[in-house]
């Protein structure tokens, strides 16, 4: 968080200073967008303290490129991250969304009634996480940053095939299960595929996982950011609660298992005790 506010001071040449309050989860990085949601939210609160000086896309592009690690040697370094930007996008749009490999939101819709299940499981990555090291960092550029980007530029005509042909068209029709399909697709392909392999097995217990939830009846379902979090959506009740028992029965323990829904509003600012949305204001624009 420190180093967003030298970034916003950096760029405004603005003399102040400025306080931030972050309640640590204590997890290691294991996919559930904490470490983008927390750079998502400084970055839109200190843009709202200080009057707004750069609009919605200026803030994705200020978050994506500045994103950073906490370097894993423990010397109070940081490092860059693994950041594609649509963290940024979701974060202050809300729903799904389509973007670019640098950081334009090509097209955005609501997932409305839309359940989620998130849960972690139990893969041989977690083995350090639950010894309290931290190779988040250090993982991600001695495999992400080397063997994702290789794959996604060996990959890179099937993947746009798969956004353009069946994601996008999908998106635009509201069909949750087409995104779904194209989304599966894309889970072996490029730096997702490099993302499922870093936890174990080639990544087997990670697509096990997610082939189950899309047999169950999942219209979607994947690996959150580097994962090993996996979560499915679906629309119908019946299969939300399949996907619940199926989890409990595997042993999965409760507090590894979170329910949500599609949050299909995106950044709110609270503002003396007055919660406001602003997706659709100006500066959400450009």
């Amino acid at each position: 968080m420190e180093h967003f506010c030298h970034i916003f001071k950096n760029l405004l040449d603005w003399p102040g200073g400025l306080e931030i309050e972050l309640h640590d989860h204590k997890r290691r990085h294991v996919g559930l967008g904490s470490s983008i949601g927390s750079m998502v939210a400084a970055c839109i609160g200190i843009n709202e303290v200080l009057g707004r000086p750069f609009n919605g896309r200026e803030l994705r592009r200020i978050v994506g490129y500045h994103s950073c690690e906490e370097s894993p040697r423990n010397n109070g370094y940081l490092m860059p991250a693994f950041e594609t930007g649509i963290g940024a996008m979701a974060g202050v749009n809300g729903g799904w969304v389509l973007g670019t490999d640098d950081l334009e939101m090509v097209y955005r819709v609501p997932l409305p009634d839309t359940k989620c299940i998130v849960f972690i499981p139990d893969v041989p990555s977690l083995e350090d996480e639950f010894l309290g090291k931290e190779t988040a960092a250090e993982s991600e550029v001695e495999l992400l940053l080397r063997r994702a980007r290789y794959l996604d530029s060996m990959q890179s005509g099937v993947k746009s095939q798969l956004v353009l042909y069946d994601m996008l068209p999908a998106m635009i029709k509201g069909d949750l299960k087409g995104i779904g399909n194209a989304m599966f697709d894309l889970t072996f392909l490029g730096s997702k595929r490099a993302e499922c392999e870093q936890h174990g097995v080639n990544g087997a217990p990670i697509y096990s996982y997610i082939s189950t939830f899309r047999e169950i009846g999942a219209e979607v379902a994947g690996m959150s950011s580097v994962g090993p979090t996996i979560f499915a959506l679906t629309q119908c009740d019946e299969t939300y609660e399949r996907i619940l028992k199926y989890l409990r029965t595997q042993g999965i323990p409760e507090s590894r298992i979170i329910e949500t829904a599609v949050d299909n509003v995106g950044g709110r600012i609270i503002e003396n005790g007055v919660e406001r949305i602003f997706q659709h204001d100006g500066w959400l624009q450009g």
